[in-house]
């Protein structure tokens, strides 16, 4: 049940990718901007606290922020209730910090159970899976969102776990192409450091692709099985 829901968000992305990326490109962009500038901060011991400040800022600011704003504007451009785009970002600022800390607490989560023979991790995050969802969309707390995200997936368990492994390895692959690219790249230039505006450029296409896969088949798989509820 839960890929025909995937199905359905590839193809409601298709004729939405327009109003999304244009709401939404500015962060990409500063996510790309600020991951990169971290980087170059992070290999000079002059700079470092500085790169260590940019990693922070991204990790802890904008990533959620993002997060928030990409399953808000689904879930309006799905019930055709768009709204102004300041609007949404407003909102996503009132919610980044409680979307960072759920994030936190999954990210903590799934890596215990990776850790306990990896089986484990895999079946917690199908478990969890949606929280963020009932987090952002429901504005429920986080304790609530994980509990109702455990409930409603223990029907079908098996299918979950396939859906997390698919979505892990659809999220691996473009960061494995780039990779390959960028070091063939190096390689033939005789280069030793990615190029300062490729490295924007891969960063903020590598997290709008993340989001995007999060926010679409994912916001379909959320709201499939809610009208089951």
């Amino acid at each position: 049940m839960p890929f025909s829901f995937v199905s359905e968000g590839f193809k409601f992305y298709a004729n939405t990718f327009v109003s999304f990326t244009l709401k939404t490109f500015p962060v990409f962009i500063l996510i790309g901007l600020c991951t990169a500038t971290g980087e170059v901060l992070l290999n000079n011991e002059n700079f470092f606290s500085w790169g260590a400040i940019f990693f922070i800022f991204t990790n802890m600011f904008l990533n959620p922020f993002i997060l928030v704003l990409s399953i808000l504007l689904v879930n309006d451009l799905k019930s055709e209730n768009l709204k102004e785009t300041i609007g949404y970002y407003l909102i996503s600022f009132q919610l980044f910090f409680k979307a960072f800390l759920l994030t936190l607490v999954l990210s903590l989560i799934t890596l215990v159970g990776l850790i306990l023979f990896v089986i484990p991790g895999i079946y917690l995050a199908s478990r969890l899976i949606l929280a963020p969802f009932y987090l952002i969309i429901e504005n429920t707390s986080i304790t609530k969102a994980l509990d109702r995200s455990w409930n409603v997936t223990k029907s079908n368990q098996i299918k979950f776990i396939y859906l997390v492994l698919f979505y892990w390895f659809i999220l691996l692959v473009p960061y494995f192409l780039v990779l390959s690219i960028i070091s063939a790249f190096l390689i033939s230039e005789g280069a030793t450091q990615i190029p300062y505006l490729i490295n924007i450029s891969m960063n903020s296409l590598l997290s709008y692709f993340q989001m995007v896969i999060l926010a679409y088949p994912l916001y379909f798989v959320f709201r499939g099985i809610k009208s089951f509820e």
